[in-house]
């Protein structure tokens, strides 16, 4: 199943590719949610930490919008990320935040 995230992903991944000498390494990758509820987003970063992600962030902005932000470590292939990307939107919707995306550390 293609995914409304694919073409990105895969554009991403041919950037690593061009730019890190080691595109197949582990790395952190963190996915990221938003969210105009407190209670919502730290709902969603408990269940994040309980299927073993870390937390990276979990806090408020000045316009009152929660930002949480959850970490793998991980070699990321494009067919994982994209499956991936299904499960975190799956997941956000079912939690009622936002996702909006995911990023990665490129070493030059």
């Amino acid at each position: 199943m293609k995914s409304k995230y694919s073409r990105g992903n895969k554009k991403v991944f041919e950037f690593i590719h061009q730019l890190d000498p080691e595109p197949g390494r582990v790395r952190p990758v963190t996915f990221w949610f938003y969210s105009d509820s407190e209670e919502k987003i730290y709902q969603l970063a408990g269940h994040l930490q309980q299927i073993k992600y870390n937390i990276v962030s979990c806090e408020r902005f000045t316009n009152g919008e929660y930002l949480c932000i959850a970490e793998k470590v991980m070699t990321p292939d494009n067919e994982e990320i994209n499956r991936l990307c299904i499960d975190m939107h799956l997941l956000a919707e079912k939690m009622e935040v936002t996702y909006d995306g995911w990023e990665t550390r490129i070493d030059l």
